[in-house]
């Protein structure tokens, strides 16, 4: 569990029961382990939080305290929390400055600031109240000459915040259950080629037996016509199965090589992207989380 889950865990039982959470809270063990470990005691864990101050112990709040400044914050403060553009950064919706020439058309502009008037969310139709905090996003359409001139013409989307959080949550379940998809098939991949190569190494030794016996017959071989027969033979069978053995050999070094190691940093690199999938699929459910408890 990382550190931020456990910090938004804690805050939700405050939200919840209104007091802090005891070190021998009832069905919470799996929790305050976790918090021990992560931030050395509960007492630690809640002053991250902002829940407990230097001067503060936790058993000052064994009772419920509904009248604590820490549980009766406005929610007006507890949106302040978040700076301007925090979400924009979030969501990765900065759009790079062109400078010198203006964007290249179809590229929108994002902003984040409180509605001054009541819009449409472009995401879930439902009105953007006055004064609520949204993000708003300009973007170029070509064709037909407009307002701003031959260009074309802007439209302009509004959206409530956790409608676009909603999405991109979304959007990144879908790509680690894609990555995860293509990590599943590349590892198919790698155990087919060592089956071949170890279907290859077995051919290696079945042509090796078949040279020892072609020049065991010819050892064993009476008369003189047929030892001749038995040595051409011989001779024959020890240059086809070397020369199937060499091929067998490039082909192992081939895949043991190139073709393996290559879907192995394949997998590692889906790997490391659907960690970091999941880090960023966490801090957004967290955010959710924060905003529909609002």
């Amino acid at each position: 569990m990382s550190s931020e889950e456990i910090i938004q865990q804690l805050l939700n039982f405050v939200y919840r029961n209104g007091r802090l959470p005891k070190s021998d809270e009832p069905g919470f063990e799996k929790l305050i382990d976790a918090t021990v470990k992560t931030f050395g005691s509960l007492e630690n864990a809640l002053r991250v939080a902002g829940l407990l101050t230097n001067d503060q112990r936790v058993t000052r709040f064994r009772k419920p305290r509904q009248s604590s400044i820490a549980f009766s914050t406005p929610k007006i403060k507890q949106l302040s929390k978040y700076p301007q553009d925090y979400f924009l950064n979030l969501l990765n919706l900065k759009r790079t400055q062109f400078h010198g020439s203006p964007a290249p058309e179809g590229t929108p502009t994002w902003w984040e600031r409180r509605a001054k008037a009541q819009y449409n969310c472009s995401a879930c139709r439902k009105t953007i109240e006055k004064g609520e905090r949204y993000v708003g996003r300009k973007t170029l359409r070509s064709g037909m000459r407009g307002i701003y001139g031959y260009r074309g013409t802007y439209s302009t989307d509004y959206y409530h915040i956790i409608c676009l959080l909603r999405s991109a949550e979304a959007q990144i379940e879908k790509n680690i259950e894609s990555a995860n998809l293509e990590v599943e098939g590349i590892k198919k991949e790698i155990s087919d080629y060592r089956q071949e190569v170890s279907s290859k190494r077995d051919d290696i030794v079945a042509c090796g037996n078949t040279i020892t016996q072609a020049k065991e017959e010819y050892e064993q071989s009476h008369g003189f016509l047929r030892r001749i027969s038995k040595w051409f033979g011989s001779h024959y069978t020890s240059w086809s199965k070397n020369k199937e053995i060499s091929r067998l050999e490039r082909e192992i070094a081939d895949i043991e090589n190139r073709e393996m190691p290559e879907r192995q940093t394949r997998v590692a690199n889906l790997t490391s992207r659907v960690d970091n999938l999941q880090h960023r699929l966490i801090e957004l459910r967290a955010r959710i989380q924060e905003l529909e408890s609002f």
